[in-house]
């Protein structure tokens, strides 16, 4: 019995429809055995109704990837509600061509699911952690300026009232990386993220 008939068997016709996508760097049946198997897990944990999981293999990193461009047409025309990867490097091996394909996500009808990074972009801030991890393997940090909607977030929590702490535990919680590669935000990285510099002397405090 497959995924799906198991699903309609259950009373689950209802569920949201999910594609696993799978990208080797070679063919590897246990490799794939394996992260299919997470892919499952996952869908079963989410309450989605996994149709089928597709694979490409790309030894060169080429982006060559069919199965793929099947996966989001399946999506574009609503066959599908969300793509769920292992892993956030399998939509491309370029991660400047992350941000297009992540924009691509946010609509209503389409939701990205990642294992590692930990992403959904059908949750609030969900996006923002995948282009700031997207940025971070391009081979550096990244800054509020390379990330506009984590700069905008910041600022419509700021905006709102929440203190540089508040907003400083949110960014932890969804896992946002930190923006020189630290532990984890605190008040002052949130207050720099919003452009302040502090200025030059001593006894000069942070705000909450």
């Amino acid at each position: 019995m497959t995924d799906v008939e198991a699903a309609l068997a259950n009373g689950n016709g209802g569920s949201r429809r999910a594609i696993g996508y799978v990208c080797l760097t070679h063919p590897a049946e246990d490799e794939l055995a394996r992260r299919s198997h997470a892919l499952r897990a996952c869908c079963a944990e989410r309450g989605l109704l996994l149709t089928r999981v597709v694979h490409d293999v790309d030894p060169y990193g080429q982006d060559r990837r069919p199965s793929l461009v099947w996966a989001l047409e399946q999506l574009a025309d609503r066959r599908a509600d969300a793509l769920v990867l292992t892993r956030l490097h399998d939509l491309s091996a370029n991660p400047l061509n992350l941000r297009p394909l992540l924009t691509w996500f946010d609509h209503e009808h389409r939701t990205l699911i990642a294992l590692d990074p930990p992403v959904d972009t059908s949750v609030e801030g969900g996006r923002v952690v995948a282009l700031a991890n997207a940025r971070l393997r391009d081979g550096g940090r990244f800054s509020v300026a390379d990330i506009p909607e984590l700069q905008e977030r910041i600022a419509i929590m700021r905006e709102s009232g929440m203190t540089l702490q508040a907003i400083a535990d949110r960014l932890n919680a969804e896992g946002v990386p930190t923006l020189r590669g630290g532990a984890k935000w605190r008040p002052s990285s949130v207050q720099r993220a919003t452009g302040y510099r502090r200025p030059p002397g001593r006894g000069v405090k942070l705000s909450n």
